[in-house]
Order: structure tokens, then C-alpha cells, then sequence
């Protein structure tokens, strides 16, 4: 073998210098962030552990292997904001083809774990990825009742995983993120709300799913539920008998294909479905047909949570067709505890721990309405209600929202209630008609309604689809979604696709070729109505 030419040599060895001088850090500098003084200056922060993953991951404490990942650095640290307080985060960040962004990713329910799901699905599209458990771990209740703590899990821990995790990124690449951006559901969703609305500098753009804005009402509605279903064991409402109200509105307001389709492709507030219409005529078979009870029980559930006293609405039902839709993952309301022996987890710990901090609070009897006001007095920061989310788009922060219509858990009546809002505000600011606030509103924040979907995913209809990847073109190419393709995925495959529109706007059939085709549907104008009072709009 013949050898280089010494100056040919030293020229190669400069390359490839210069090129690894360019890279970012190695794999094996994953280990040294322990060791980092930048971020041991990291005010309340410890990091706690820094080691490679070579591309199978088993979550702490067991669980199910993530298999097929790139490798990557995975560090870990908590965070004590305050005296109280135990944040737990984790950074996932590949050591090849970072796209030079980071996305943090969202909880659910009272949160308490890190969304481990999440942070692999990130990591396998080239982000580098940020989740915490919000200050305290599932198993424990302990936090509930703390203020310092509940500031933790409402908007601060989200806070300090980001601040924390855009210094780890920036420590381990040798430079900072380009873009981060920030993607939840249900609690998740909130959480995006409350980043846009108190820390409109953490993301240039924001994913909020079926959005927890309002938890304290939200929780109090699902105590509402309960009581309206199972105060009364003649009011009880199984699964078969929601089916049965289910496929009662797909009848009547489903069109040509809503039965077949298992879902309404069209807003449900259209639908002029009445559960009288089902109440049992003498001699009918009970299987057919809904008790009075039962009638009075899925009315109270579709208005939503009224105070008797002032007669003040709370909070909205949920929608037609969310009841007991048939299709693979479909829930309906039965999986949110109104059948008992509790109310749904969440809102059952969060009333007897957390507001009234009496384990055996009885929520047979316990007022809806009047607890409420306990929990708004005790803990008024929990709710990310507000309207001007100016600071955030004056950066060009995006924020793009979605919620299915079939969800059981939190209605989608309240998010467009709440876009409604938004809108409104913008209209009174800048002196705009509705019409004009709308398109204005609509160049930072879009609604996206998902039919047939349950709660953040699930149910019948097309729940398969990238919102990042839709906000990720928005933020970096100023293309704004028109439209968002989604699927229905059966056995690994897709069933069938429609397009997701800006709300108002709807999908609508062409009139010919495969209905399964997205390619066959357009988005149509529809008119913007919503119940916008609970967010002080006109």
C-alpha cells in the first residue's frame, strides 16, 4: 500500500479538524454534563444523571421497551423553584441529525409522570425533547392541598423544564436551539395555554389539544356528570345504553352516511337531537329505549353545569355523538366516572384533597357549583382564561389548537367558546368587525374541530395527524394551515383521510369520487357562533 504525501496528509487531518470543530458535541460528552459548570450555575437545579442511549429505552420502574429510537443523551434533573418544590424533567437530545429544535411535550390527567411516549416520538423526528412530572410523582396526593406545589403543576414547572432544558441543549450541541415549540393534550393543551399566556418567550409555537383551561370548573362539570348519572341507580347510563343514543343521533343527524361513518362529519351543535326522543313507551323493550331517568340524566349532561342558585351557566355539555360511539378506541362518557361509585379521578381528588381537603367528601351530595367558588378562591392561578395573547404573537409565536368533537372528557363546546373569545377580544382592541378580528386572529392562532375524535385521540373518526408538523410550516415558512390531512388508522394502516379545517370552516363532500379520499373534500365557510360569556367576551 502506497502512503499519502506528508503535506496531502496534514491537509486532510486540518479538514477534518475543522469539520468536527463544526459538529455538534460528541456522543461521549453526553456523560460530562453531570460535571458542566454552566449548568451547575443553574439557579434551583441538580442534574442528576447524563448517559447515552444507544436506541432502546424501558421507562424507570418497568414498562413496555422503546425499541427503533436513535441514539441519544438523556439527562435528568430536579428543580426546586421553591422550598416545596421537587420537579423532576427529563432532555432527550439524538447525538445525529438534530433538526436544531427542541419541543417540549405535555402531561396528562393530574400529571405526575414523565411523558416518556411523547419524548420518543420527538426524538424519532430529530428533536431534542423536554418532559417533567410537574413536581410530584403519581402515586403520591400529598401535593394536592399545597398552593406552592399546585403553582408548580399548573403553569411553573412547564417554565423551568424549558428554561432548564434550552441551557442543557445549548450545553450539549455547543449552541442553542433554533426553534422550540411546545405540543400537549388535555392537560397538555393547557399547559401550552398557560406558556402563551405567562411566558410568551418560552416558544415560538404552541400544539394545545382539547385544552385544560379551566380546570376548576372542568372538574366540577365532571362531579356534575356523576351525580346526574348515578345519584339515582335508575339513572344509571351503561355503555349499551349510550350506544343507543349514540346511533339515535347518527340517525337523525348524521346525513346520508353518518351511521355507516360512525360519526357526524358536521358540527354537532346543528344537530337537533333530543334524548326524549328515546324515552320508553308502555310495553317497549328497555333495551330499545331510555327511562326517564335516564332521559333526564343525558339532558343534564348535554346543557352542562348550571348554578341553581343564580342560575348562572358554569360550564357547557358535552357534544352529540360523544355518548358511546361505536369504532376502535372510542370511549364515550362512561370512561369519565359517571356511573360511579366516584366521579371521574381527577376531579375527585382535586375536590377532596386538594379544595376541601376531606378524604371523604360524599359527591352523592356534595353542591357542583358552590365548589367552585372554594376552589377559584384557593387556587385562582390554575385557569389560563386569558384573552390577550398579544405578547406571544408579537414575537411570531404561533398557536394551533385542536379538539375532537366526539370527546367525552373535556367538551369541545368550551374551546370554541374560548376561540370565540380570543376572537372578540381582537375585534375590541382594534376596533374590528367580528368578521376582520377573525382573519386577524387567524394569522397567529387556529382552531382545528376533529369529527368523530374522543378525548386527544381515539374514537371513529380521522384522529391520525401532524400538528407539529403543521405549526413547524407555519413558524419556519409563514404557511399558515389551510389545512390539516388526518386518517383513520385500522391495523397499522389507513382507512380512510379527511382534512381538518380552520374552524368555522368545515369539510365538505365534492359529491364525487372515494369519500375515504381527503383529496375529495374541500373546507367550506360556515358561520362562527359560540357561548363566549364565561371568558367575558360580548
Amino acid at each position: 500500500m502506497s502512503r499519502l504525501p506528508a503535506t496531502i496528509l496534514l491537509v486532510s487531518v486540518a479538514i477534518a479538524a475543522a469539520a468536527l470543530s463544526t459538529m455538534p458535541a460528541a456522543v461521549d460528552s453526553c456523560a460530562s454534563l453531570t460535571n458542566s459548570a454552566a449548568l451547575r450555575s443553574l439557579p434551583n437545579t441538580t442534574i442528576t444523571f447524563a448517559g447515552t442511549v444507544p436506541g432502546e429505552f424501558t421507562p424507570p420502574g418497568g414498562g413496555t421497551a422503546m425499541r427503533g429510537l436513535p441514539p441519544f443523551c438523556r439527562v435528568t434533573a430536579t428543580l426546586k423553584p421553591t422550598p416545596v418544590s421537587d420537579i423532576r424533567i427529563e432532555v432527550w437530545m439524538p447525538t445525529q441529525d438534530w433538526n436544531q429544535k427542541i419541543e417540549g411535550v405535555g402531561n396528562g390527567g393530574l400529571a405526575g409522570v414523565i411523558s416518556y411516549g411523547a419524548l420518543a416520538a420527538a426524538v424519532a423526528k430529530g428533536y431534542a425533547s423536554v418532559s417533567t412530572d410537574t413536581g410530584h410523582v403519581i402515586s403520591d396526593d400529598s401535593w394536592l392541598p399545597v398552593v406552592e406545589r399546585e403553582k408548580d403543576y399548573g403553569y411553573r414547572a412547564i417554565h423551568e423544564m424549558t428554561v432548564t432544558a434550552k441551557a442543557v441543549v445549548a450545553q450539549f450541541y455547543g449552541k442553542e436551539a433554533r426553534r422550540s415549540y411546545f405540543n400537549g393534550c388535555s392537560t397538555g393543551g393547557g399547559q401550552g395555554f398557560g406558556e402563551a399566556q405567562l411566558y410568551p418567550a418560552d416558544y415560538d409555537g404552541i400544539v394545545a389539544g382539547a385544552p385544560q383551561i379551566f380546570p376548576t370548573r372542568l372538574r366540577a362539570a365532571h362531579i356534575w356528570n356523576f351525580q346526574a348519572a348515578a345519584n339515582d341507580p335508575a339513572s344509571n347510563l351503561p355503555r349499551q345504553t349510550l350506544a343507543l343514543v349514540t346511533a339515535a343521533v347518527l340517525k337523525q343527524c348524521g346525513g346520508e352516511h353518518g351511521v355507516s361513518d360512525g360519526f357526524l362529519s358536521e358540527d354537532p351543535r346543528r344537530c337537533s337531537f333530543v334524548p326524549e326522543q328515546l324515552l320508553c313507551k308502555d310495553g317497549q323493550d328497555s333495551a330499545t329505549c331510555l327511562s326517564a331517568a335516564q332521559v333526564s340524566a343525558v339532558g343534564k349532561i348535554y346543557f352542562g353545569l348550571v348554578d341553581p342558585r343564580s342560575k348562572r351557566w358554569l360550564w357547557p355539555g358535552l357534544a352529540r355523538g360523544s355518548e358511546g360511539p361505536a369504532g376502535s378506541g372510542a370511549i364515550g362518557w362512561q370512561a369519565f366516572g359517571i356511573n360511579g361509585p366516584q366521579p371521574f379521578v381527577a376531579a375527585e381528588k382535586f375536590y377532596s384533597l386538594g379544595v376541601l381537603e376531606n378524604p371523604q367528601t360524599d359527591f352523592h351530595t356534595i353542591d357542583p357549583a358552590g365548589i367552585v367558588d372554594l376552589a377559584e378562591k384557593k387556587f385562582p392561578f390554575l385557569q389560563h382564561t386569558g384573552t390577550d395573547i398579544s405578547p406571544f404573537t408579537t414575537h411570531g409565536g404561533k398557536l394551533l389548537i385542536y379538539h375532537g368533537w366526539a370527546d367525552p372528557g373535556i367538551t369541545p363546546l368550551n374551546t370554541i367558546d374560548y376561540y370565540g373569545a380570543l376572537v372578540d377580544a381582537t375585534s375590541r382592541k382594534q376596533h374590528l368587525s367580528f368578521d376582520a378580528a377573525l382573519k386577524q386572529t387567524q394569522q397567529s392562532a387556529r382552531l382545528f374541530m376533529v369529527p368523530g375524535m374522543g378525548h386527544c385521540s381515539g374514537g371513529p373518526g380521522p384522529d391520525n395527524f401532524d400538528a407539529v408538523g403543521a405549526l413547524d410550516q407555519w413558524v419556519e415558512h409563514g404557511a399558515a394551515p389551510d389545512k390539516i390531512v388526518a386518517s383513520h388508522v385500522s391495523s397499522g394502516a389507513p382507512e380512510f383521510s379527511r382534512p381538518l379545517c380552520p374552524f368555522p370552516q368545515e369539510a365538505q363532500y365534492s359529491g364525487s369520487g372515494d369519500r375515504r379520499d381527503a383529496k375529495n373534500w374541500a373546507c367550506v365557510a360556515r358561520q362562527f357562533t359560540s357561548h363566549a360569556s364565561l371568558y367575558g367576551a360580548r
